[in-house]
C-alpha cells in the first residue's frame, strides 16, 4: 500500500467520523450542559422551609434538577451525581411540600406554569407564592 493510498484511507475515515459526530449532534444525544441555579421560595413573604423545588427541562431526554429549601427558604439545584446545576434552556419549575402550614397551590406544584430559562453561568430564580 502506498503512502498516497494510506492518506486517502485516512481522509475517508476522517469524513466518516465527522459525519457520525454531526449526526449525533443533530439528534440531540450529546449533553447540552448545566448551569448553577439557586434562589429563595417564599409564601406570603415568609420563607418556605423543607420544600422540594424541581426543574423539569422541556427536552424530555434531559434529567431533572432537584433542590430543597433550608429554614430561610434558600435552595440550590442538584442533578444526578450530587453536582450542582439544572439543564440549560427552558425548564418548568414546581414546588412541593414545605412547612407553610398549608398546601402549595397547584399553580406552583402539580400544574405549575412557572418557567425558568437557564443560561450558562449562575442563575437566580426566586419563587413567591402569594397569600390566598
Amino acid at each position: 500500500m502506498t503512502i498516497r493510498a494510506l492518506f486517502r484511507l485516512s481522509r475517508i475515515h476522517l469524513i466518516l467520523l465527522l459525519s457520525a459526530c454531526a449526526a449525533v449532534a443533530v439528534t440531540g444525544c450529546w449533553d447540552r450542559g448545566y448551569a448553577e441555579v439557586s434562589g429563595t421560595v417564599t409564601a406570603a413573604g415568609k420563607p418556605v422551609a423543607g420544600a422540594f423545588i424541581v426543574f423539569t427541562p422541556d427536552r424530555k431526554d434531559e434529567v431533572r434538577g432537584v433542590g430543597s429549601t433550608d429554614k430561610e427558604g434558600r435552595y440550590r439545584i442538584l442533578r444526578p451525581g450530587s453536582k450542582f446545576g439544572a439543564p440549560l434552556g427552558k425548564n418548568t419549575v414546581s414546588v412541593h411540600g414545605g412547612d407553610t402550614g398549608r398546601e402549595i397551590p397547584a399553580a406552583f406544584s402539580t400544574k405549575s406554569q412557572l418557567t425558568c430559562d437557564v443560561h450558562p453561568g449562575k442563575n437566580v430564580f426566586d419563587v413567591e407564592i402569594p397569600a390566598k
